[in-house]
């Protein structure tokens, strides 16, 4: 009984005949074979709306081939699963490594395991063994190679035998013997092939068995004058060699598309001669700027389609690579109140669950880094925020790396670990297949924990079906290779083996839902609207060629194989089966730049179909006929125009951008009252969100300016961080956040070096204050016992750590001998000298204009009349010099000065900013009177640093002026966003500090800023 062969072009009727046929003969059980299990269900909807409801069975190939297997009555053994499958895999190249020549090193990386795994599919496809394989090269290297893979494809199927186990191309195998052989078991049930493009050696074989026992029509898609169908002319080749009874060509059907455009599209696409059509109705382009930009663009056009009245399920978006592109335009849909169904697959670490479970698995069995541990606890773990966010806090703070210390810090405080380390331990401690089974139950447990409520971890987000199916696969995949016993993952692979497994993003019916799909699974199928997204040069269409890596097209010829497809070809027939989807709307979405602007080339394929239209493109820009059938986003449109908005959030959103009287805009929207309701509350949140960009200040609170005012004294730092920026000061020094990481290296180094020179100055190693070159090796000696007992006392042994040690001590050494080099009238008399209100000031607090201040002074240096040289050590490289005292909001060190001529009773001939870490120059930079500027002249002073007294009486009183304003402004509540004077060189821009790290919540525009160089007149 040879084949019936129908074909031709899409929408041509093909679909209406077999069915037709099938509905003739449901008394005989018939089955029909659709491309993919959407297409079963499909079809099976559209069967039962014609009354076939019973007598016909819709399937998969590999639901033909187990159909046929199971009519010859011989019970079959149980089918690998696609994770034994890649066990079976992984046994193999671990059993022939030591044995591998050329693909030694390849088949030790990552990512191998899954890659020989679809190419062992395809041997098995193509009806090829290991012996066929191992031949079919003539050079001596290709020969080498070719037996490294017969070895490794050998190997898997003495894995598969010792398992026990058959996989599905062995019940592909087993189907065609029972079809070849033994006709009465298949009882004459009739086939039917709808909507395949391309089969493998073993499908064909068996369409030619099944042939030979009963009838047989096979519906594909082709036509001689198309050269987008071109790719597909091999299939019709491969169905006439079995032996055609009848050939049915049927001719394209307008009536089968709404559109004539669409029918022109599709009809013109690939035609040797083709024609050209004005446009119209139909189409659409859609140019958008970034990627989330498009899929914004995408989730408005389909919200303009359901609101007009368009099924959900009768819409689709295409996309080349649904998982790369796809999780992003479900999730800005999602967001619009789209409901969406991502038909993908997506790596199990993609999910929360199956991140969380590789973290875990890390932490323990692998790397186990602290940074695992939390990774791990920030997934589904069960355990409070509050309680992960203290052990975040306590490994950045101290340094902490290894998981196994960050463990002890968690169970410590709860008084037992995690139940799920618990679990791995006991697991891992009795070997591989009691870890995977354990596992698989952690994993069925971290889906469910989210649903019990913040209590007892993180709430689900929109989406969260996704990740209990990703916990139910993951664990049906865990319990699998449980089952494999001995030849289960060892406990250091189980990772390595769920982070091959991938999942289906969407499992089950689609009714109701915007399909996210690739146009391989759209090919037999039929909707009202499609877009075609991401359209970019490299993407759709692809320019990598895909296909299997182990073979050459000598090589896939000389063993058996099909040659690879040629890549364009391919990607022309790809996007000709998008054209024939929609019946009333195409969209064709691209990006014409990235969200920094950058330029992206479109695809080519966009400009194939503007050929198609009327008039022929002139080649100059702007194109008239693109821009009447054009939608654009550019980067600038942050919100959606009114007449756009796809969801209620949005439209708060664009309500609140545009301002005016929301009650007017409600209006004009349209809305009910449920509607404005709702709107008003986003809209007041949204306006709300607005608002709270703005604060903090003024401050208002009286309870709060009144805690302000009620403080009586500031230390200089305190001042001078308020002038630098009122709201950072606020911040940090008012509501004192909790720093997440360790005190900065310059702070730590800053603390060990002011604590030894503290101590150094005084306890000298010898009678003299301060060193000189005959007494500098002794003061060097002395200072770094003390940095080591200093250090003992701060810091552990992290080597972070040590390495600000070292810092010090070569920071340490520099400048005592430095200090050995500078002959000087003036010698130490005090150092870290305090005073204000502390038990160990050696003054009391210094009254000024009405508020105090209080602090320690680095050092003081007296000579022999009794004047005194302040001294400030800065961990930098440079320091302030006189003339930048306000610009640079510096205050300090003139207020000591101050301090100590009326606390000390001495009087301060100059203060300078000492640079610890200063490079090819270590000069101070400061203040100092020009009748002690001769004792001072080891220090190298700036010219501009000398002053006489009148101006340095005119220093200290702007100091004192500015601190009482400081001062007034901090009582008053004065806080704002006002980062220091202006930058003359920017016309009056404020300019942030570098070092500030409140952007995230200050949100406020920055200025990059080059350093410039001082001006002669500075120096």
């Amino acid at each position: 009984m040879p084949l019936t062969l129908i074909h031709g072009p899409p929408n041509s009727g093909r679909a209406g005949l077999v069915r037709r046929a099938l509905i003739d003969v449901l008394e005989r059980d018939p089955l029909l074979v659709v491309p993919t299990v959407d297409d079963v269900h499909s079809f099976e909807r559209e069967l039962c709306r014609s009354g076939a409801a019973l007598g016909a069975s819709v399937v998969t190939f590999g639901g033909l081939f187990r159909a046929v297997a199971d009519a010859g009555g011989t019970p079959s053994r149980p089918e690998l699963t696609r994770a034994q499958r890649l066990r079976a895999v992984a046994i193999a190249i671990e059993e022939a490594m030591p044995t591998l020549g050329p693909l030694r090193h390849s088949a030790a990386r990552t990512g191998f395991v899954p890659a020989f795994e679809r190419f062992v599919a395809e041997l098995q496809g193509a009806g090829l063994d290991p012996a066929g394989l191992g031949g079919g090269s003539g050079t001596l290297e290709g020969s080498a190679y070719l037996r490294d893979l017969s070895a490794l494809y050998e190997g898997y199927v003495r894995v598969r035998g010792r398992l026990g186990r058959s996989d599905e191309h062995l019940v592909a195998a087993r189907a065609i013997e029972v079809a070849a052989t033994s006709a009465a078991a298949w009882a004459g049930r009739p086939v039917f092939l709808y909507g395949l493009d391309d089969l493998t050696r073993n499908q064909l074989e068996l369409i030619r068995a099944l042939a030979g026992i009963t009838e047989v029509t096979a519906a594909v898609t082709y036509e001689r004058d198309s050269l987008a169908l071109e790719a597909r002319s091999t299939l019709l080749d491969g169905l006439r060699s079995v032996g055609i009874d009848e050939e049915i060509a049927t001719a394209p059907d307008p009536a089968n598309t709404q559109s004539p455009l669409l029918f022109h599209l599709e009809r013109s696409f690939g035609a040797r001669d083709p024609a050209r059509m004005e446009p119209g109705p139909g189409l659409e382009l859609l140019r958008s700027s970034g990627e989330r930009g498009e899929a914004e663009a995408v989730a408005a056009h389909i919200a303009r389609l359901l609101v007009a009245g368009s099924d959900p399920a009768e819409v689709a978006i295409a996309l080349r690579d649904p998982a790369r592109r796809g999780p992003l335009f479900a999730s800005v849909l999602e967001s619009s109140g789209i409901p969406v169904a991502l038909e993908a697959e997506l790596p199990a670490a993609a999910t929360a669950v199956g991140g969380a479970i590789l973290a875990l698995l890390d932490a323990e069995l692998g790397r186990g880094r602290a940074s695992d541990l939390l990774r791990y606890l920030r997934g589904p773990s069960g355990l409070r925020p509050n309680t992960i966010d203290w052990l975040e806090r306590r490994i950045r703070r101290d340094r902490i790396r290894s998981a196994g210390d960050a463990l002890d810090l968690l169970s410590a405080k709860r008084g037992e670990p995690p139940r799920d380390v618990v679990r791995l331990r006991s697991g891992a401690a009795a070997g591989g297949a009691a870890l995977a089974a354990e596992m698989a139950q952690v994993a069925r447990r971290m889906a469910s924990r989210p649903l019990a409520g913040a209590a007892d971890g993180p709430m689900p987000e929109r989406g969260d079906g996704l990740e209990l199916r990703a916990a139910a696969e993951i664990s049906a995949a865990l319990e699998e290779l449980s089952e494999l016993g001995p030849d289960a993952p060892r406990p250091d692979e189980l990772a390595t083996s769920i982070s091959e497994l991938r999942l289906l993003a969407w499992s089950g019916p689609v009714e109701g839902r915007v399909r996210i799909v690739s146009p391989y699974r759209l090919r037999a199928s039929r909707l009202d609207h499609l877009v075609v997204a991401s359209l970019q040069d490299g993407e759709f269409p692809r320019r990598d060629g895909g296909g299997e890596p182990f073979l050459s097209d000598r090589q896939r010829t000389d063993v058996g194989l099909e040659p690879r497809r040629d890549p364009d070809r391919e990607e022309r027939y790809l996007f000709h089966a998008c054209l024939a989807v929609p019946r009333a709307g195409l969209c064709l979405s691209y990006r014409d730049s990235d969200e920094n602007g950058g330029a992206e080339p479109r695809s080519p394929l966009i400009d194939d179909v503007r050929s198609l239209l009327e008039p022929a493109p002139s080649g100059e820009a702007p194109d008239p006929v693109e821009e009447e059938i054009t939608r654009s986003r550019d980067l600038a449109r942050v919100v959606q125009p009114l007449s756009e908005v796809p969801s209620a959030d949005a439209l708060a959103r664009t309500i609140a951008a545009a301002g005016g009287d929301p009650g007017a805009w409600l209006d004009a929207a349209g809305a009910g009252r449920e509607v404005a309701a709702s709107i008003g509350h986003r809209l007041r949140a949204a306006r709300a969100a607005e608002a709270a960009g703005h604060a903090p200040g003024p401050l208002t609170n009286p309870a709060v300016i009144e805690s302000l005012a009620g403080v009586d004294a500031h230390g200089g730092t305190t001042l001078e961080g308020f002038d630098e920026c009122s709201y950072r000061w606020f911040v940090s020094h008012e509501l004192s956040p909790e720093p997440l990481d360790p005190l900065p290296d310059p702070i730590v180094q800053g603390g060990l070096m002011h604590g030894v020179l503290d101590r150094l100055y005084r306890d000298p190693p010898g009678r003299e204050r301060r060193p000189s070159p005959a007494s500098a090796q002794a003061w060097i000696d002395r200072g770094l016992e003390m940095l080591a007992e200093a250090t003992d006392e701060r810091l552990g042994s992290d080597p972070a750590e040590r390495a600000i040690v070292r810092r010090v001590e070569m920071l340490l050494i520099r400048f005592l001998r430095d200090e050995a080099e500078r002959e000087s009238a003036f010698e130490p008399w005090l150092t870290e000298a305090k005073f204000g209100e502390g038990e160990d000031s050696e003054r009391g607090t210094l009254r000024i204009d009405g508020w105090g201040l209080h602090g320690a002074i680095d050092r003081v240096d007296r000579d022999r009349d009794g004047r005194a040289l302040v001294l400030d050590y800065k961990l930098s490289r440079e320091v302030t010099a006189r003339a930048k005292f306000v610009e640079e909001a510096k205050l300090q060190l003139q207020l000591y000065m101050i301090a100590v001529a009326e606390l000390w009773g001495v009087e301060a001939v100059g203060g300078l900013y000492l640079p610890l870490r200063g490079t090819t120059s270590r000069r101070p930079r400061g203040a100092v009177l020009e009748d002690a500027a001769a004792e001072l002249d080891a220090y190298g002073l700036y010219p501009a640093d000398v002053v006489g007294a009148d101006e340095m009486s005119e220093v200290l009183a702007d100091a004192r002026s500015r601190a009482a304003e400081i001062v007034a402004r901090m009582r008053a509540g004065a806080i704002d966003r006002d980062p220091g004077p202006a930058d003359p060189d920017l016309t009056g821009h404020q300019v942030c500090p570098s070092y500030c790290g409140f952007a995230p919540i200050c949100r406020r525009d920055r200025v990059a800023i080059e350093e410039r160089e001082e001006s002669e007149e500075e120096q």
